[in-house]
């Protein structure tokens, strides 16, 4: 198992450098509390459940990371007043129900104080106990909102980008406002996670252009990420989908000099044009590709672009391998994953985004045995 520990061995790659095997995550965020008997709706706002969940998980799967908080893109657009219907695994914000119909309404936005809403609070005191428990030698990750996305939950996507384009500085001062509450938020983790992670889904190419990301996005990013990093935490950005066009960007926000990490699916060379011509464009025309895996081999191009710059977490695709493969086919896929991502350090394994709930354990277990087989650094 080499003689680091997971929370060494974390470290030393969301640093750029090389441990002694790949770091591997499980992201069995919500799924987690199948492991004792519980949902999310009995157990979201009980941050003792929710811990435990965790670390039973953890020792079950026997992954690196543990994630506190579950539903990571909404808490702050809630304490914001936004309501939230349930899914499977998590509640999700509403927007049929818009907080912000008018510029007024974005005035009028309430703010909160992080111990004092029961989301917020909740996910803080079970990073608390996580910590506590096992944080001298596991890393605790918090999964929180970026401002873009906050922005898409609080007015509705289509409104928000109606917005972009007719009323642009309405949409960069409702930004600014939902920015600094998002920084109060994100540096309560001080001492209490090591990382945190800022999923910010809406603002990958699926839904917004380059220009849009580098004036709505990138800016408030780079606030926030600069927040986290100097109060001690390390910054990884999620955009979630493909970064095809925006991956220097999504890069930068990361502050130079600190630790930090971009984590998305970066893209899916078989139903998205423009990710399979980025990849010729890096990689040359004939590079070789797998024809039942289109998302490892986008790591080798993102590892060659950025990858003197952040560490690169990814890239097991967390539908087509982990819900509906097997075991074999999971250990396929981390084998190319490694294969693509892991050399010279600076890469974490772990699935493009998180996990459903009916996820099978035997696939996560195939995850790790095969991370900790085929991750070995020589």
């Amino acid at each position: 198992m080499g003689g680091m520990t997971s929370l060494e061995r974390t470290a030393i790659a969301l640093q750029g450098g090389q441990p002694d095997m790949v770091p591997v995550a499980t992201l069995a965020i919500s799924r987690a509390l199948w492991e004792i008997g519980e949902r999310p709706r009995t157990a979201i706002n009980d941050p003792d459940k929710m811990a435990k969940a965790k670390i039973v998980a953890n020792e079950k799967f026997g992954d690196d990371i543990v994630v506190a908080g579950i539903d990571g893109c909404f808490v702050e657009a809630k304490a914001m007043g936004a309501k939230s219907f349930w899914s499977d695994h998590m509640p999700i914000v509403d927007t049929r129900y818009r907080v912000i119909n008018t510029w007024e309404d974005a005035d009028n936005l309430s703010f909160p104080e992080p111990h004092e809403h029961i989301r917020m609070r909740c996910v803080i005191e079970e990073s608390e106990i996580l910590m506590d428990k096992i944080g001298d030698h596991k890393a605790i990750a918090v999964v929180v909102s970026g401002p873009f996305s906050t922005a898409c939950n609080l007015m509705g996507h289509e409104n928000l980008f109606r917005a972009m384009v007719k009323e642009p500085d309405e949409v960069h001062s409702l930004l600014d406002k939902i920015t600094d509450y998002s920084i109060k938020y994100h540096t309560a983790f001080k001492g209490i996670a090591h990382a945190v992670a800022v999923l910010d889904p809406v603002a990958s190419v699926e839904t917004t252009s380059p220009r849009q990301y580098e004036e709505f996005v990138k800016p408030y990013l780079e606030r926030d990420m600069a927040a986290i990093a100097g109060k001690g935490l390390i910054p990884i950005n999620h955009p979630c989908g493909d970064t095809t066009g925006i991956l220097h960007m999504v890069a930068d926000v990361i502050p130079k000099g600190s630790p930090g990490a971009i984590h998305a699916s970066y893209g899916n060379v078989e139903t998205r044009p423009m990710s399979l011509k980025y990849l010729r464009n890096v990689l040359g025309e004939g590079v070789q590709l797998d024809p039942d895996d289109p998302y490892s081999i986008m790591l080798k191009a993102v590892k060659k672009e950025v990858g003197d710059r952040v560490c690169v977490c990814g890239n097991v695709d967390p539908i087509t391998v982990l819900l509906e493969g097997t075991p074999e086919q999971v250990r396929a896929t981390v084998r190319r994953n490694i294969e693509y991502g892991a050399e010279g350090g600076g890469f974490i394994l772990m699935p493009g985004c998180d996990t459903n709930p009916y996820t099978p354990s035997e696939n996560f277990r195939a995850l790790v045995e095969a991370a900790r087989e085929y991750g070995v650094y020589g």
